[in-house]
């Protein structure tokens, strides 16, 4: 079987797939990144009133010198977010979900062990590395298979209509993906193709 390394340069539909990962990533991290400064604030600005009242010195109550702060609430986002809803705001935007490899929703418990690398950036680059280098869905991050869960999409790439510029794409109206002109059945899904008119 091969690896997603091996698939991921001929595969226009792999490629798109990984492409709106990152950008949902980068979403939901300036999402987190905004909330994490907020909530630092306030601690902040709590622990710096109590030092100066208590006599502590300040850098013994400094949140900042946590590092792991931010992977915390970006594991607490993503897991509750993918738990309950199937898709974190980046997700959304980008038209993918998040859900077991049975189709439902990811349980909590699922949804936390694929977003544990998260805490660190580094890990969340090997995760995907590694699921990427190893044999199995391509789709999958190596977590992803620990967890049994998986990122689909949801609808048409929004990353279509920029490739497209004026060019006519035609799509699978059941599974989003793009069909030749000539086909009647859908060669992904295997639906017939439904006639817009």
């Amino acid at each position: 079987m091969s690896t997603g390394f091996e698939r991921i340069g001929r595969d226009p539909e792999l490629q798109d797939h990984w492409i709106r990962r990152l950008i949902a990533f980068i979403i939901d991290n300036i999402i987190i990144s905004i909330c994490a400064l907020m909530v630092v604030g306030i601690i902040s600005i709590s622990l710096l009133l109590f030092s100066l009242a208590a006599g502590f010195p300040w850098s013994a109550l400094n949140p900042f010198s946590f590092p792991f702060f931010m992977g915390i609430l970006g594991i607490i986002y993503f897991s509750f977010l993918e738990a309950y809803y199937g898709a974190t705001f980046g997700k959304r935007i980008m038209n993918l979900k998040t859900k077991g490899l049975d189709g439902k929703k990811p349980s909590i418990n699922s949804a936390f062990l694929r977003n544990v690398s998260k805490i660190y950036w580094i890990l969340v680059l090997l995760d995907t590395i590694l699921g990427l280098a190893t044999s199995g869905d391509p789709h999958q991050k190596l977590s992803d298979r620990i967890a049994g869960t998986t990122v689909v999409s949801a609808g048409v790439s929004p990353l279509r209509s920029i490739k497209a510029r004026g060019t006519v794409i035609n799509l699978c109206s059941h599974c989003g993906k793009e069909l030749s002109s000539e086909a009647l059945y859908c060669p992904h899904c295997g639906k017939k193709r439904e006639e817009t008119g």
